[in-house]
């Protein structure tokens, strides 16, 4: 009976002390960003030409360009 006794005080003794070295863990969530190269080529060329002086093929390829390397940077993003 002593046996069975201590065997239970025991038990729980070390399952108290094992919850208290349990380590709490944590939830981590990915984020998903859309990025709408358009218009940040836009807003680009609005930045580094802001009085309208480049012509409309300056632009244009500034945009494109733009709009490559955003392309670019998407995919290689999204492959990780």
């Amino acid at each position: 009976m002593k046996k069975m006794i201590f065997s239970a005080v025991a038990l729980i003794a070390f399952s108290f002390a094992g919850m208290a070295n349990e380590i709490e863990e944590k939830k981590v969530e990915n984020a998903v960003v859309i990025t709408d190269c358009f218009s940040d080529a836009i807003d680009y060329l609005n930045r580094i030409d802001p009085n309208y002086e480049l012509s409309n093929i300056e632009g244009a390829r500034i945009m494109n360009a733009y709009i490559a390397g955003c392309e670019k940077a998407k995919k290689i993003t999204s492959a990780n």
